[in-house]
């Protein structure tokens, strides 16, 4: 995580860690919002993208890169591709999340409505990759991309000796595989706490069966966290390193969501609040308890945040 986070210093600043009185007196213990919904692309898969394209030689480069995603990893190697100056196409499901493709475009990227859900995406973007030569990023399972995500566990214990507890949102298992990694191999005390949305609890199944588990349906407003299985590496990291994983109701996201903008006037998407859901419904503090709870990204439609304004 270091050489990631040396390598992507040039690019991206650390981003906030912030002290929350409104969610403090709430949850009845100490917490911090670790907010990336000021990166660039309004979320933190950017770290992972970027780390990856630093990673293949220039000359491959050349040659552009492909990926498939729901969303915010399509824009975290759009903007990451049009950084190096490379050609990058992203596969994404039929029906995506209009906003997150149109700044995808805008970043200058290809975009391919491809299948029903992320895998046929993904199944789609493996054969193209395979005749264009292109490099395929993938989405999480990828040792440069898990660590950039990780290098948010970094700046948490590099701004906050003493955090007990660190929630974080789960997709295809990326961010808490990263995190979980870098702050038990420095603190092992720390707990990492992972949550889900119920319609897209792989990686709670996976665990719970001791191998990973892959939905046959998945069905969340969260579309970040819409991953109908965690990957291989992802798994054995969250096996390995994460002390538990929750799972948050759809009523729960939005909640988190309205609470958010109301209390600390931050935007977030359903998988940007699901953390925060998971501390107002699901976590038991302890006395003097510090809590870090990651704020994933900020890319909401607008159908969705006036569901969440409405929501008590």
């Amino acid at each position: 995580m270091e050489r990631a986070a040396h390598d992507l210093r040039p690019y991206l600043p650390p981003t906030p860690l912030q002290f929350s009185r409104a969610f403090t007196d709430k949850a009845r213990c100490h917490v911090h919002l670790k907010i990336e919904t000021v990166q660039p692309i309004r979320a933190f898969k950017v770290r992972g993208a970027l780390n990856r394209i630093t990673h293949i030689p220039a000359p491959e480069r050349l040659a552009g890169v492909i990926t498939a995603s729901a969303g915010n990893h399509g824009l975290g190697v759009a903007y990451a591709a049009a950084t190096f100056d490379t050609p990058a196409t992203v596969y994404v499901p039929e029906g995506a999340n209009a906003l997150k493709v149109e700044a995808i475009r805008r970043l200058g990227a290809g975009v391919v409505p491809a299948g029903r859900n992320y895998n046929e995406a993904n199944l789609e973007a493996l054969a193209f990759q395979k005749e264009s030569g292109a490099t395929f990023v993938h989405a999480y399972n990828d040792v440069h991309v898990i660590a950039g995500q990780g290098t948010i566990g970094l700046e948490i214990l590099d701004a906050m000796e003493d955090v007990d507890t660190v929630i974080v949102p789960v997709g295809g298992g990326g961010l808490i595989g990263g995190i979980a990694l870098y702050i038990k191999e420095r603190r092992p005390a720390v707990r990492v706490v992972g949550v889900e949305p119920a319609g897209a609890d792989a990686m709670h199944r996976s665990i719970a069966a001791g191998h990973i588990v892959t939905l046959e349906r998945v069905d969340t407003i969260a579309d970040g966290l819409a991953a109908s299985a965690p990957g291989p590496l992802t798994f054995e990291l969250a096996r390995r390193y994460v002390d538990e994983v929750v799972v948050v109701s759809e009523a729960e996201m939005l909640r988190a969501i309205r609470l958010l903008f109301q209390w600390e006037h931050l935007l977030a998407e359903p998988a940007g609040a699901a953390a925060i859901a998971a501390l107002l419904y699901h976590h038991r503090a302890a006395p003097n308890e510090r809590v870090v709870v990651v704020v994933s990204g900020a890319n909401i439609t607008e159908e969705v945040l006036l569901r969440a304004l409405k929501t008590r």
